[in-house]
């Protein structure tokens, strides 16, 4: 049975509220996000197309800007073939087909504004929508700059964590812990963490916030794993839990950590969560393999992090 404790307010207060919903819900992704969706203002009003495209993968921001290059022109070609052939001097007008996909090209060498002259604009209606189609090529391109910008120079945190959470011996106890590491070369340092958890409290049945307190807190390098433990002694608001109880009460352990990147000299955040289905009882973490090459570099394989065995 955990141990409910009276603490003030503000000591509770993570900002997803006391709401006990009737199905299972997760408030933070396993990639960090917040797991809610806002609705409510307006189709227009929830869209937003800039935190979407630095945000996304860079398969999604391909395949956004390689679509929508097509779609412009193929825009623009159509455009081209209405005002008529006889408005474009070197056209090849063999078939419509060729017709068409002529055109095609010549938006593209407009929107990028390369222009081999090839083919060329001889009408006003023709030279109006070079124009325009031109204006609208400078403008893309600079918005897809400094969007790439964007992704390239914003400070990240790629800290990699355990695939599982442990209820795992310690000292004389137990202990609730997982293991994370920074798996990309630049360096983290100042590392702090923060756990909460959020349960079901059976008697009230309302949904209840417990920050857990930590063996370390902050280290000041991170070069290697952190194994970061909860110890479950008796003044742990979850003493005498396991697995079966995170999921009856729909447990979720939600982690923040923050550190500062050095590449950057900015403070950087990264988020992760763990529900019941995560939590393995009786194991403990395997040791990361450390080992050192002849110029006294020295190596370690991050995804060993997951590893871990079942003890009795």
């Amino acid at each position: 049975m955990a141990i409910f404790r009276q603490r003030k307010k503000e000591d509770l207060e993570l900002g997803f509220g006391t709401k006990n919903y009737k199905k299972t819900v997760r408030f933070l992704n396993r990639d960090g996000s917040v797991n809610v969706r806002r609705t409510g203002s307006g189709a227009f009003q929830n869209i937003d197309i800039y935190h979407w495209l630095i945000t996304s993968t860079r398969w999604q921001l391909t395949a956004v800007i390689g679509i929508g290059y097509v779609v412009i022109n193929l825009i623009f070609a159509v455009v081209y073939y209405l005002i008529g052939a006889e408005y474009f001097g070197g056209l090849d007008t063999s078939s419509e087909f060729q017709k068409f996909i002529s055109l095609f090209f010549f938006s593209a060498q407009t929107i990028t504004t390369l222009g081999y002259g090839h083919i060329y604009p001889t009408g006003n209606a023709a030279s109006v929508a070079a124009a325009v189609e031109s204006l609208l090529g400078l403008l893309s391109f600079a918005i897809a700059t400094g969007i790439l910008f964007g992704r390239f120079s914003r400070p990240k945190a790629d800290v990699l964590y355990s695939k599982h959470l442990l209820i795992a011996p310690y000292d004389d106890i137990k202990g609730l812990m997982f293991r994370i590491t920074n798996q990309k070369q630049y360096e983290l340092i100042e590392v702090e963490a923060e756990v909460s958890i959020t349960l079901i409290n059976p008697q009230t049945n309302k949904r209840e916030f417990f920050n857990l307190e930590l063996e370390v807190s902050k280290i000041n390098f991170f070069p290697f794993s952190w194994t970061i433990v909860h110890p479950l002694d008796e003044k742990s608001p979850i003493f005498g839990l396991g697995k079966k109880d995170f999921e009856e009460r729909d447990a979720e352990v939600l982690i923040l950590i923050k550190a500062i990147n050095d590449t950057f000299s900015q403070t950087v955040y990264s988020r992760n969560s763990y529900k019941g289905h995560d939590l393995v009882e009786g194991a403990k973490f395997k040791p990361m393999v450390q080992e050192a090459n002849e110029q006294g570099q020295v190596r370690i394989k991050v995804n060993e992090i997951h590893h871990y065995d079942i003890v009795n």
